[in-house]
């Protein structure tokens, strides 16, 4: 879990090493630590110079407070216990200092996100539309193009924090589940250690599929858009979403038929193995994915055909 903490653990520990290094070391690290500390700060003067402001920025003054005692505690990581935590908790509090640090960050650039969204959408409802014939864009179609870049931004982020952490946690579940196996079965013989290890590395992997299939319909719907952005109705954009409805449909297959048939292997197994987990699966989350995928196919695919009607009376 150390990836929490990144890059505010690193960044103190660089301090720390750089203020023990001699005289002119440490008043290097002082110099960081405020200039670090002040860095919300100098961002909320820059947006009122340039009359960009806005009343979510007083997050920005709250930031950074919590990156000065946030950084203090981070260079000096033995004080956490001492006035964090009425017991010793051997470290854990950094957890709790970078999740604020890290939630007040991302809440303001979401703020400010949503902000600016809104502000150019007014911008683009105001302005005028083009004659007919004209090959400019209006000011609607630059914003819409504006939103699909940024809304491919975001789901090509999101697969990637999620395929991060997908690998950091299902490796650590892993190591521990296989510890905790080895730890408790001391006794018995490496034939049926070695059969209960192979069953629980495939009950992580069957574990991760839901993660994996989001990851896979997230970069399909990226692909849909890059194509919708460049040609909205054209031929490569309805392929896009006919292999998005079909493969959200497969994966949800998918999850289901492992579940069942690991399910099923253990039970006939259940005489080798040391340990096992029967899992009854309704993936909700997944059929909600699924059906908007879907749903959202049905009424691309309807509009295009609309379209084309509207064509041909033209």
């Amino acid at each position: 879990m150390d990836y929490i903490t990144f890059p505010w653990e690193q960044l103190g520990l660089a301090l720390r090493r750089l203020s023990l290094s001699g005289g002119m070391g440490n008043a290097a690290a002082w110099i960081l630590f405020i200039a670090l500390g002040a860095l919300p700060l100098i961002a909320a003067a820059f947006l009122l110079y340039r009359r960009m402001g806005h009343r979510t920025d007083f997050l920005l003054a709250v930031l950074s407070a919590a990156l000065f005692v946030g950084l203090w505690f981070f260079i000096n990581p033995s004080y956490m216990d001492r006035y964090l935590s009425p017991i010793p908790t051997g470290g854990n509090a950094k957890y709790a200092l970078a999740a604020v640090i890290d939630s007040l960050l991302l809440t303001w650039l979401l703020l400010r996100f949503l902000l600016r969204m809104e502000t150019e959408s007014s911008m683009a409802g105001r302005l005028p539309e083009l004659p007919i014939g004209e090959n400019l864009p209006g000011g609607e179609r630059h914003f819409q193009r504006k939103l699909l870049l940024l809304l491919r931004m975001l789901l090509n982020l999101y697969a990637l924090a999620l395929a991060v952490s997908l690998v950091a946690e299902g490796v650590t579940e892993f190591r521990e589940s296989l510890a905790a196996l080895q730890e408790n079965n001391t006794g018995s013989g490496d034939f049926l250690l070695t059969v209960s290890a192979l069953f629980l590395a495939l009950q992580s992997g069957i574990g991760l599929l839901p993660a994996v299939a989001q990851i896979a319909l997230l970069l399909m719907t990226g692909l849909f858009l890059r194509c919708y952005e460049k040609e909205p109705f054209g031929p490569k954009s309805c392929l896009r979403m006919e292999q998005l409805k079909k493969n959200s449909g497969r994966l949800l297959l998918l999850l289901l038929l492992a579940n069942v048939s690991f399910n099923v292997l253990q039970l006939l197994l259940s005489r080798f193995l040391l340990t096992s987990c029967h899992r009854i699966l309704f993936p909700l989350r997944e059929i909600i994915v699924m059906l908007g995928i879907r749903t959202l196919s049905f009424l691309y695919l309807e509009s295009k055909r609309l379209k084309e009607d509207n064509d041909m009376f033209i």
